[in-house]
C-alpha cells in the first residue's frame, strides 16, 4: 500500500487497491469540502468498492447523501465506473461534470458496445499486429465493460471553470494528453493539484492514440505534443501537493515533470534507432523499444511507440515509407 496522504482540512483522500492492475497501485478518490462536498473521480465498479468507499467516507465524517457534485478528471473506466452507483446510493441525481472532449467515453453509446471496435482493429492492423494478438486484446477490453455503468448527458466543464463550496475553491485546468478531455483541478486554499492521470509519481502517464479523431475539436491533435503543452500550463500554479489518480501524492511536481521529459526523449531515440536500419511496422518495434511488455499490453506498447513516432515526424527525423497495411515507417538522417 502507499504512504498516507497529508492531513488537510476539508480534503480527504481515499486510495483504493486495484486487483489485477498492480502497476497502477491504487485508484484514488477525493472528497473535497464539508457538509455538501465534491467527489473527484469515483473508481471502477468493483464488487464491494461502494461499501468500502461509504465506510471510508463515514470514518472521515462524510456521508454519501451529502455529495453535491462529482467531477471526473477524464473518461476512463477506472475513474468514472462507480459514478452511477454513487448517485443511486446518494438517493438523487448528483451532478456529474466532465470535459466535453471525453463526454462520449462515459456514454451508453460507447460503453454498451464492444469497447474494442472496428477502428481499433484497423489501427492495430496498420501497426502490423497479428490477428491473434488483436483478438486477445479485444477479449481483455470486453472485461472492462463490467467495471462501469454509463453516464448519459453529464454536465460539461471547460478550462478555467470554477467550483466553490464550504472552504474550497477548485479551478478546472484542461490538461489533454492522456485523453483529449483530461483535466486537472487546482484547489487554491490548500494549493493542491488533483491531477487525474496527467501527473503520477511512480509511472509516466501514457499519452494514448486517439481513435475517434472525427470527434476532436483539433483535427491535428497529437497526444504527446498535447501532454507536453499541458505540463507547461502547470508552471503558473503555486502547487504544494499533487494528489494523482493513482499511487502516492507528490511534493515536488517539477522534479517529476523533469523525469517525464527525460523519459520521452529517451523513448523517442529508441524508436528512431529501431527504424534506422530498415522500414518497419510499429508492432515489430516493440522488442527494440521495451525490455518487457506484459501479456495483454501490446496495445499500450504500440500506442506509446506511435505517439513518439509522431514527434519524430514533426522533427523531420522519420517518415511514412509505405501506407500499407501494414504501414511502414523509416528513420531519416
Amino acid at each position: 500500500m502507499i504512504r498516507p496522504f497529508p492531513e488537510l482540512e476539508n480534503i480527504h483522500a481515499i486510495p483504493i487497491e486495484l486487483p489485477g492492475f498492480e502497476d497502477l497501485k491504487t485508484a484514488n478518490i477525493y472528497a473535497v469540502g464539508r457538509g455538501p462536498f465534491t467527489l473527484i473521480d469515483t473508481g471502477p465498479k468493483y464488487p464491494g468498492l461502494l461499501e468500502q468507499l461509504n465506510y471510508e467516507l463515514r470514518q472521515a465524517g462524510y456521508r454519501l447523501g451529502d455529495v453535491e457534485r462529482i467531477i471526473l478528471t477524464h473518461g476512463h473506466i477506472d475513474h468514472f465506473g462507480m459514478t452511477y452507483s454513487i448517485r443511486e446510493a446518494a438517493g438523487r441525481d448528483v451532478a456529474c461534470y466532465i470535459h466535453p472532449e471525453d463526454a462520449w467515453k462515459i456514454s451508453s453509446a460507447n460503453t454498451s458496445q464492444d469497447l474494442w471496435d472496428h477502428e481499433a482493429y484497423e489501427v492495430m492492423a496498420l501497426a502490423g499486429m497479428p490477428l491473434a494478438e488483436i483478438e486477445g486484446i479485444r477479449e481483455r477490453f470486453s472485461f472492462f465493460k463490467d467495471l462501469c455503468d454509463p453516464i448519459n448527458n453529464p454536465c460539461l466543464m471547460e478550462d478555467g471553470d470554477e467550483f466553490f463550496g464550504n472552504a474550497y475553491h477548485l479551478t478546472v485546468i484542461h490538461t489533454p494528453g492522456h485523453t483529449p478531455g483530461s483535466v486537472s483541478l487546482y484547489e487554491s486554499r490548500s494549493r493542491v493539484l488533483f491531477s487525474g492521470d496527467h501527473v503520477i509519481k511512480h509511472i509516466t502517464p501514457n499519452p494514448l492514440i486517439e481513435m475517434r479523431r472525427t470527434d476532436l475539436r483539433d483535427p491535428d491533435y497529437q497526444s504527446l505534443r498535447a501532454f507536453k503543452k499541458s505540463l507547461d500550463k502547470l508552471q503558473s500554479f503555486d502547487i504544494q501537493y499533487v494528489f494523482p489518480g493513482h499511487g502516492e501524492y507528490i511534493e515536488d511536481v517539477a522534479d517529476v515533470i523533469r523525469t517525464y521529459s527525460v523519459h520521452h526523449r529517451q523513448r523517442m531515440e529508441l524508436v528512431w534507432q529501431a527504424l534506422n536500419n530498415k522500414s518497419r511496422p510499429l508492432f515489430h518495434l516493440i522488442g527494440d523499444v521495451f525490455e518487457n511488455v506484459p501479456e495483454g499490453d501490446a496495445f499500450l506498447a504500440v500506442s506509446e511507440i506511435y505517439v513518439h513516432l509522431e514527434m519524430l515526424i514533426n522533427e523531420g527525423r522519420a517518415e511514412l515509407a509505405d501506407p500499407g497495411p501494414p504501414a511502414l515507417y523509416r528513420a531519416l538522417p
